[in-house]
């Protein structure tokens, strides 16, 4: 038993230690980043224009931590050894990437680091130059290191994690320590006007009004497809007359990116490790991030760019049929590399949960997951239906296709299953038991192991290969047997 002085001696250290604890958070509280504004009528000094393309390639790289990093940058490693009719590389016809959360470290790396374009990708035998093999291996090793280790440290140590806004501080510190340096959007848009990188998209969202936020060198007027006039015009064509309401129009409207310039923000000094970390934003963990144009009211809170678009490609869609649109295009092609974490996993678990959930034990991530998978679906239709009445380019003038970390196809005997996997604890058995193995990867920035590294690899040059006919025959202006779902 305590004595009533030693009672009170606890009382006061216990409260001693709330008081340290509260001014500890008051240290750690998260302030708004200041910046610079663009003035009204005046481009950022860093835009970039449109160029034109008589066939527009982009990428996708979806979210998913360090699973969507590694494995975005294997595919683009892939791509890069497909020779198109011209003797070109996938890579150097390929025009826009568009990423979001994991997936834009990847993006971001491979834009301000990758050979310039006088360097070619593959030599007359139809190999991987010496620069671009040794910058795809630097490449992987960097998408596969831990970097949520690191971050919950920096955490800790700073008594940040009284305050989960400064997760996303904490994220862009250790990115700009260990992977992107002190790089900003002005630099990654002056490869881009050299024509030494594709142009990047990096996709957050705006906490104030749901829009998604391109991080983009491009003019703020480039998504804006004019969706409702095409409508119109093609059922006029028909003989129709389409009422669309006001709050549809408004709604569309919603549906359209914003950029930076239509914040009257000025990208230029924003660090790349910075746009990446508001890309991989989610809270109650890591996030949002806040943010004020410099002689503004209003405070912009930014997050995770995938939470009703995981894979980065409404963007491009949005981009390409405005190209199409104007007639400075003829075709379009996404690639998807998608490893987004499987809705089916969850079920599967769910299905054999025997315990009611609890605080600490119910995944958050279910119920984004279950809005997204609807979003998901409810997009495939409206877009596939839209192509179907005309509004949008038919599969011959745009073509999408999504490679699924999961859908990679395996030997029965599993002899191109890689040899790390071999000795796992779980052994693996089947095909089926690779494909589980691969969607139960979680989503972390960290490989937990060198199976999983050494197999998301190989999923993603196996889809390459499994697709490497359709992907040529589009770029190549042949034509394509199916359209992709």
């Amino acid at each position: 038993m305590f004595s009533r002085s030693s009672s009170s001696l606890i009382c006061r250290s216990a409260s001693a230690a709330f008081a340290g604890m509260v001014l500890l958070a008051g240290c750690a509280s998260p302030q708004a980043f200041q910046i610079k504004r663009i003035e009204p009528g005046l481009a950022s000094t860093c835009s970039v224009p449109i160029p034109e393309r008589d066939v527009l390639v982009g990428v996708a790289l979806s979210g998913g931590g360090s699973r969507a990093a590694l494995f975005g940058a294997a595919g683009l490693e892939a791509l890069g050894r497909l020779r198109t009719a011209d003797g070109r590389s996938v890579l150097e016809r390929t025009d826009y990437l568009s990423s979001v959360s994991g997936g834009s470290l990847a993006a971001t790396y491979y834009a301000l680091q990758k050979p310039p374009r006088d360097m070619r990708v593959l030599t007359p035998g139809g190999e991987l130059t010496p620069p671009w093999t040794a910058f795809f291996e630097q490449y992987k090793g960097m998408m596969s290191q831990n970097i949520g280790g690191p971050v919950a440290l920096r955490q800790f140590s700073s008594f940040r994690w009284l305050n989960s806004s400064l997760g996303a501080i904490s994220l862009a510190e250790i990115l700009r320590e260990r992977v992107l340096g002190d790089a900003t959007m002005r630099d990654v848009n002056r490869r881009e006007a050299l024509g030494d990188a594709p142009g990047l998209i990096v996709n957050t969202t705006l906490y104030n009004n749901g829009r998604r936020l391109a991080v983009t060198g491009l003019p703020s007027d480039a998504f804006r497809y004019d969706f409702i006039g095409s409508l119109q015009r093609e059922q006029k064509e028909e003989g129709k007359r389409a009422e669309i309401p006001p709050i549809l129009a408004r709604r569309w409207e919603q549906l359209l990116p914003m950029t930076p310039a239509d914040l009257r923000m000025d990208q230029c000094h924003m660090l790349v490790a910075g746009a990446v970390a508001a890309s991989a934003s989610f809270p109650p963990v890591i996030g949002p991030t806040t943010f004020q144009v410099e002689g503004d009211d209003t405070y912009w809170h930014v997050g995770d760019g995938g939470l009703y678009e995981n894979q980065g490609v409404e963007p491009l869609v949005f981009l390409f049929v405005k190209q199409l649109q104007q007639k400075k295009s003829r075709r379009a092609y996404i690639i998807a590399f998608d490893s987004s974490f499987p809705f089916s996993v969850d079920e599967r678990r769910l299905n054999r949960r025997a315990e009611p959930f609890s605080l600490f034990t119910f995944d958050f991530n279910r119920i984004p997951g279950i809005m997204e998978e609807r979003a998901t679906t409810y997009q495939g239709l409206f877009f596939r239906s839209m192509q179907i009445e005309g509004v949008f380019p038919d599969e011959h003038t745009m073509f999408g296709l999504s490679l699924r970390h999961i859908d990679a196809q395996w030997r029965e005997d599993l002899s191109d299953v890689p040899q790390a996997c071999l000795n796992e604890a779980k052994p693996i058995l089947s095909p089926a038991d690779v494909r589980e193995r691969l969607a139960e990867i979680p989503t972390r920035f960290r490989l937990f192991s060198e199976c999983d590294r050494q197999l998301l690899i190989t999923a993603a040059s196996k889809l390459v290969e499994q697709h490497r006919q359709e992907i040529l025959d589009f770029i190549d202006g042949r034509p394509v047997p199916k359209a992709q779902p």
